[in-house]
């Protein structure tokens, strides 16, 4: 557990960063301090967007917000059909590589911004759902963790299952960008055809998007538990419904902290 407001500024409730999956509310909880207690908000969505259109896909840019970022989920495309909207899965994997690669730089850039200005408060680095495939929990020498752990609080949001219907439902109402980890992914196509068609030109892409979505859903559960046992807390987002300041955020994470350490010192003694 990664939590010492004595060796990490990051853990003077001053700076925070999400995690989760997507459809939690990470970007409604982030948006709410900024309209209600002014603070900063560094989106790693919309800061991969940018990265991946500032060269040859500039007229992405265009409309291309953290409240729409229907851009980058275009340009990851869905494999499948073309006749329904699809591309080969070939390029699929092609541009999954590069919203890695992208993710990366992102979201160490949000540690880098602290570093170069390590006075900077009320600062939430809002990261992408996907972070857990980029990172293995378990090391406590992992790059993205290690950084992000020094520079931010990290609070992974949970849900019940009783809750993953939902997400599904927001997921098919308002897809957001989906990076799944290359392994995971030819698994679930190879098995979604076994399932389906091995013509890749009769694959509807838009039943394979939610086939990977609630895979992801169950794959990612695990991480994000590791995660927030080993580098930080979680907050259940039933409890986040009643988060309307910054000040109810905070209390919220002081009870989670002590529910923690409460639980460590159990572990310890017992």
């Amino acid at each position: 557990m990664k939590i010492n407001a004595n060796e990490s500024p990051g853990f003077q409730f001053k700076r925070f960063a999400l995690l989760g999956m997507s459809g939690l509310g990470k970007t409604f909880i982030s948006r709410t301090l900024v309209k209600q207690d002014d603070w900063l908000h560094y989106s790693v969505d919309y800061e991969i967007g940018k990265i991946l259109f500032k060269n040859t896909h500039r007229n992405l840019l265009d409309g291309f917000e953290v409240g729409n970022l229907t851009n980058l989920s275009n340009f990851l495309g869905k494999p499948g059909s073309q006749s329904m909207g699809g591309i080969s899965f070939s390029e699929y994997l092609t541009r999954q590589q590069l919203h890695r690669d992208a993710e990366i730089k992102a979201t160490l850039n949000a540690s880098s911004l602290v570093e170069r200005s390590p006075e900077l408060s009320h600062f939430v680095c809002d990261t992408s759902g996907s972070i857990c495939e980029l990172v293995n929990p378990s090391d406590e020498n992992d790059t993205i963790l290690k950084s992000l752990s020094k520079n931010f609080l990290i609070i992974c949001l949970e849900a019940p299952d009783s809750m993953h219907q939902v997400l599904i439902e927001r997921f098919l109402a308002k897809p957001k960008p989906m990076y799944f980890q290359e392994d995971f992914l030819n698994s679930l196509w190879q098995n979604f055809r076994n399932d389906v068609s091995n013509i890749n030109d009769q694959i509807n892409p838009d039943d394979f998007m939610i086939y990977g979505f609630k895979a992801l859903i169950k794959r990612r559960k695990a991480i994000f538990d590791t995660i927030s046992k080993n580098w930080g807390i979680s907050l259940n987002v039933e409890r986040l419904r009643e988060v309307k300041t910054a000040a109810d955020l905070i209390g919220a994470i002081e009870f989670a902290i002590r529910v923690k350490l409460r639980a460590n010192n159990a572990d310890k003694n017992s």
